[in-house]
């Protein structure tokens, strides 16, 4: 079965894309908005594209809380948008998106689904806002008080999100920021509410972490991986640092809050550490986190896709550390590990090494076969496996 629009390039495609929502944001000027609330795009006919690129054939770049949002989008009236997760929203939208959202990979998509530029939100003036809930409800709270900020007066938002993925947590969030918060009946799983949006001044500040058997404090935003625990992989992986090479230059690819540099650097005082998230909270967090610790150490922390930067520069770095997600929000993928480890293929000298740590049951051994001439299992508990490979 042909799949519409596969062979055309990702430029025609948007192009494609762009005709498509022209058409139906024409029509839906026709409407009265202060009516009920109407679907405007029909997202199954823009071929909008996840990122990184999906593998599992079942994976959309939307779901049914896009589809009940776009059901409140008001006609030429500037949104904010909060975690608009590749896009859907933007494209229903227009160029009058402004957007608060802390994914790189999320603000990639965007772009390429609209082929227009991420325009975060920094006080423009809003009509109304439509937020995707996130699986993190301190990254939640923190959006809420970073929109809040530059508010002069109430603010209407439509909160949705899988009614699966959807927690008390997230409603106490919105009492606790909204006035006339109001429970929308959930269509096809999803939930809504509506609320109104106080002005504040509420910033977030980071939560320390003291790590006493390494003798540091992390510092982690709302909204990093593992902001209140240490994770139990990157413990498991510092266990066996000792046996580690020592390195010129060193890559730690989904860094989050840096912990797996801090540890390297205490052993290694003299490596040039690269740090790479594609979470914003992540790269605000280690920046901090080097800062309160280490604040001489020769680093450079990016807000960026693992390694997309230094593969277009042509960087190689003498040894890379992974601990790679297997979630992209709410969604169980392997789709980033995959593209962290072809993307350290690509940034490997003859004898640089790759080290992975990750949950045994995913068994990225026999993915890592098809790339790397030689693999090595280091270590592994009941959860986890260290993996060593090479060019």
């Amino acid at each position: 079965m042909r799949v519409p629009g596969a062979d055309l390039s990702t430029e025609e495609q948007a192009t494609g894309r762009i005709a498509l929502l022209a058409k139906a944001l024409a029509l839906s000027n026709k409407e009265d908005m202060s009516a009920s609330p109407k679907k405007l795009i029909d997202f199954a006919a823009l071929n909008l594209l996840r990122y990184p690129a999906k593998h599992a054939k079942d994976l959309r770049a939307w779901d049914a809380s896009d589809e009940y949002l776009a059901e409140f989008i008001r006609a030429d009236a500037p949104a904010l948008l909060i975690n608009d997760a590749f896009g859907a929203l933007h494209c229903a939208v227009g160029v009058n998106a402004f957007h608060i959202n802390d994914s790189w990979c999320s603000r990639h998509a965007i772009e390429i689904n609209s082929q227009q530029s991420f325009t975060p939100y920094s006080g423009q003036a809003l009509a109304y806002g439509l937020v995707k809930l996130p699986k993190s409800l301190s990254l939640f709270e923190a959006q809420l008080q970073e929109a809040a900020r530059y508010l002069s007066a109430p603010l209407t938002l439509y909160f949705s999100g899988m009614q699966k993925h959807v927690s008390s947590g997230h409603l106490d969030i919105i009492k606790s920021y909204c006035d006339e918060v109001e429970y929308l009946p959930t269509q096809r799983k999803a939930r809504m509410y509506t609320a109104r949006l106080r002005p504040g001044q509420q910033t977030a500040t980071p939560y320390l972490q003291a790590v006493p058997e390494l003798s540091l404090t992390l510092h982690n935003m709302p909204g990093v991986f593992a902001g209140q625990k240490i994770d139990i992989g990157s413990r498991f992986f510092i266990e066996h640092f000792d046996r580690l090479p020592s390195a010129e230059t060193v890559a730690d690819v989904g860094c989050g809050n840096g912990l797996l540099s801090l540890a390297y650097h205490r052993l290694h005082p003299k490596a040039e550490l690269h740090l790479f998230d594609e979470s914003l909270a992540a790269v605000e967090s280690a920046q901090l986190s080097f800062a309160a610790n280490f604040p001489d150490a020769s680093r450079q922390i990016q807000h960026c896709d693992g390694l997309s930067d230094a593969v277009a520069n042509g960087q190689t770095f003498d040894l890379i550390l992974i601990n790679p997600p297997f979630h992209q929000q709410n969604t169980v993928t392997t789709d980033i590990a995959l593209s962290m480890f072809a993307q350290a293929r690509q940034c490997m000298a003859a004898t640089s090494e790759l080290w992975i740590v990750a949950n045994r049951h995913l068994n990225y051994q026999a993915a890592l076969k098809k790339n790397f001439r030689q693999i090595e299992l280091i270590a592994q508990n009941a959860k986890f496996v260290i993996i060593k490979a090479k060019r």
